[in-house]
């Protein structure tokens, strides 16, 4: 019995160790465990990047303050004072246009003789001065004028004077030529009148003359010297018409006429 009680008490303090010996094992092993778990976790950690933001999660940046008055920027821009805008510059007509009834004077160039001259016989003349439209100058003086006779004819031996028309065709200058529209009134010569009074009473005077000297009636001698003084007169042109190089003709336009404006001094 008392060996029986001996081996018991030996069964019962083998259990008792290896109990404690498992504890013992049990307790090492969750320490092993939880340091195994606890550097795994961190070696995780710290290779595996962290989740970002969900759409929801978005950052969105604050709307921007505007500026108060106080804190308004400053602009250093330099204000220049507006000075009035000057109006633009028009460009005068180069082109003048001198209407119908403009008249000028124009001095003759040719001498026109009825006792050379004939219908269209031509002439030339200057323009005498500047002929001015609306404050312009259109045609300076000194240009050229041209034109031809539309009649000419000498005086009659028993009756007529002698008389000129003319006809202005052109004028030129600055390297131009315009035909124009412009004829004069027809200008006429002296009567022969006189010249024949002259013929006729001397005739006359001598034929009274002369037949008192030949002893016959001093009437009848003037009846028929006065006769012979006619026959004179009717056998006798009357005065030409003369005009003279220099002489001074008025020129009025029938028709308007476009000209370029001549340039200064021109």
């Amino acid at each position: 019995m008392r060996r029986q009680g001996s081996r018991s008490r030996a069964l019962v303090l083998l259990l008792a160790g290896g109990v404690a010996l498992l504890a013992g094992c049990a307790k090492k092993t969750e320490e092993t465990s939880t340091t195994v778990d606890s550097t795994l976790s961190g070696s995780l950690s710290s290779d595996v990047p962290p989740q970002g933001p969900t759409p929801s999660q978005e950052y969105t940046p604050p709307p921007a303050a505007s500026p108060s008055p106080a804190q308004a920027p400053v602009s250093h821009k330099t204000t220049r004072p507006r000075t009035p805008s000057s109006p633009a510059p028009t460009h005068e007509s180069s082109s003048v246009t001198l209407p119908a009834g403009t008249s000028f004077g124009m001095t003759l160039s040719t001498d026109l003789n009825t006792k050379t001259a004939t219908t269209g016989s031509s002439f030339t003349g200057t323009v005498a001065e500047d002929v001015v439209v609306d404050g312009r100058v259109a045609i300076p003086a000194g240009a050229e004028v041209s034109g031809h006779l539309l009649d000419a004819a000498r005086s009659g031996k028993s009756s007529g004077r002698a008389h000129m028309q003319l006809s202005y065709d052109n004028v030129s200058f600055g390297g131009h030529t315009y035909n124009i529209a412009a004829a004069s009134d027809t200008i006429f010569g002296k009567g022969g009148s006189g010249k024949d009074a002259a013929m006729i009473g001397g005739g006359a005077v001598a034929g009274g003359v002369l037949s008192k000297v030949l002893g016959g009636s001093a009437v009848g001698g003037a009846v028929a010297g006065a006769a012979a003084g006619t026959a004179a007169s009717l056998l006798t042109r009357g005065p030409d018409l003369h005009l003279e190089a220099g002489k001074k003709l008025d020129v009025t336009l029938q028709a308007p006429v476009t000209v370029t404006k001549p340039k200064t001094g021109a």
